[in-house]
C-alpha cells in the first residue's frame, strides 16, 4: 500500500478511487502529474473523450452497389490532458510550468495510468498545448495547461497489487 494518496484521493471509501497517478515518461524516469505539491491533473479537461479513427482502403464493383472495405488500421487517438502546475512560490510555479511543458514536447514518450491496481501505457508523440497563466493565477503561484496529446492506438494494460 501506498503511504501518501495523491491529491483529490481519499482511500475512506471503498466503492470510490483510492489511488490515481498519471506519470510521463522522461530521461528514464517516471515524473508524477499528480503528485499534489507540484502537479494535479485537471479532471474537467482530462480524458474528457477520446477521437479514434481509421485508415481505410475501399474498393467499388462496377456490378454491384456499395463501397466494400478492404482494409483498415486505426490512426493516431487524439487524448487531452489537463495538468493544474503549482508551486510555493513565483520561481517554483514557473520552474514546474516549463517542466511539464518539456515532458510534453518531447518527440516519443510514454504516459502511465494508474488507477488503484489497474495501470494503462500509452506511447505518445509531441502534444499541442494551450496555456493560461493570468494575473490570478500568477498571484496564485499556479497555472493551467491542457494538452491535445496524439497517441499510438495500442494500449497496454495490467493490474498492479
Amino acid at each position: 500500500m501506498r503511504s501518501r494518496l495523491p491529491y483529490g484521493v481519499t482511500a475512506t471509501d471503498p466503492d470510490k478511487l483510492n489511488y490515481f497517478a498519471c506519470e510521463v515518461s522522461y530521461a528514464g524516469q517516471w515524473v508524477n502529474l499528480n503528485d499534489g505539491e507540484r502537479f494535479k491533473i485537471d479532471a474537467e479537461a482530462t480524458r474528457d473523450s477520446t477521437q479514434k479513427s481509421w485508415r481505410t482502403i475501399k474498393a467499388s464493383s462496377p456490378i454491384l452497389g456499395g463501397d466494400y472495405l478492404i482494409h483498415a488500421v486505426p490512426e493516431m487517438v487524439m487524448e487531452t490532458v489537463g495538468v493544474w502546475v503549482l508551486g510555493g512560490s513565483a520561481v517554483d510555479a514557473n520552474d514546474n510550468y516549463w517542466t511539464v511543458m518539456e515532458l510534453f514536447e518531447q518527440l516519443d514518450y510514454r504516459i502511465r495510468w494508474t488507477f488503484d491496481n489497474y495501470r494503462e501505457y500509452w506511447r505518445c508523440q509531441l502534444a499541442e498545448s494551450s496555456s493560461a497563466r493570468g494575473q490570478v493565477w500568477s498571484h496564485n503561484h499556479m497555472a493551467k495547461v491542457q494538452f491535445s496529446v496524439p497517441r499510438y492506438p495500442n494500449v497496454t494494460t495490467e493490474r498492479v497489487d
